[in-house]
């Protein structure tokens, strides 16, 4: 591939089989580092309390979990702007938008339809971490990393997603109840580019 893949794994190893995730903190051995446990301890309101979202993103030491985290907030963001209810964190579907992204940026491509066996669509993509038959939702960007994650996850949300008729769509949808975030990185020279992923589920 002639990009160089800059995934998370440059921080720590990542996992990208289903059912797999980045590691926790713990594994890594940094106490800094988001965890799948803080999701629930910040809110769209506060989240950039949490000061690794607002500090600078270094060449070589992207972190995947900040940016999910990130775009996360910023989806309900823009639900509470609308009077929807906020979606709940799904770590299964933020397993599959990340494993779809780090996928993307791997294989070089970018669509909704993979060309890899097995992933090629989205029901598929869902079904392998255990949500068959569901109402759902995706959501895709590619884009160049801003200055800090909360500054790159602001510019896809509202620029990227929201000003597509097809993807704020899917963001206001009404009744879809849990979101997964993914993203994996590639560089270009100096310039780090982004394939972000949303996974909308509907639970019953």
């Amino acid at each position: 591939m002639r990009n160089i893949l800059l995934t998370i794994a440059l921080i720590c190893a990542v996992g990208v089989a289903s059912g797999q995730m980045h590691p926790t903190a713990q594994a890594c051995g940094d106490p800094e580092q988001w965890t799948e446990q803080m999701y629930e301890a910040y809110t769209y309101r506060n989240y950039t309390d949490y000061a690794a979202f607002s500090e600078p993103v270094k060449l070589g030491e992207v972190d995947a979990g900040l940016l999910e985290a990130a775009l996360f907030y910023e989806t309900n963001r823009q639900r509470a702007a609308h009077q929807l209810p906020e979606l709940r964190y799904d770590r299964d579907l933020n397993v599959c938008a990340h494993n779809y992204s780090v996928s993307m940026v791997e294989n070089d491509f970018f669509a909704h339809e993979s060309p890899i066996a097995g992933e090629e669509t989205m029901v598929e993509r869902l079904a392998a971490v255990g949500y068959p038959n569901s109402s759902c939702a995706e959501n895709l960007a590619l884009c160049a990393m801003k200055a800090t994650y909360a500054e790159t996850a602001r510019y896809i949300v509202e620029e990227k997603w929201m000003k597509s008729k097809g993807h704020r769509a899917n963001i206001l949808r009404k009744g879809l109840t849990h979101l997964g975030c993914g993203a994996a990185f590639y560089a270009d020279g100096r310039v780090v580019y982004v394939k972000a992923t949303q996974n909308f589920l509907k639970k019953l």
